[in-house]
């Protein structure tokens, strides 16, 4: 396990942030680029990643 202050790079903004203020991000692109595997900072995953996501649970909730 990481050190929780040990410093990461966000893989979106570039900002260096302590271990434990980033979420582990792991896209799978399906092609020849592979698996993307970044950690990201939390602002970024709550304005660009997070919101992503819970539009896909809002679309299978549907009717």
């Amino acid at each position: 396990m990481r050190c929780r202050t040990m410093p990461e790079t966000c893989g979106i903004c570039g900002e260096t942030v302590p271990f434990d203020a980033t979420v582990h991000a792991m896209i799978h692109t399906h092609s020849e680029t592979g698996v993307i595997d970044a950690y990201v900072c939390q602002d970024c995953y709550d304005e660009q990643l997070g919101p992503m996501f819970e539009r896909v649970d809002t679309q299978e909730q549907s009717p």
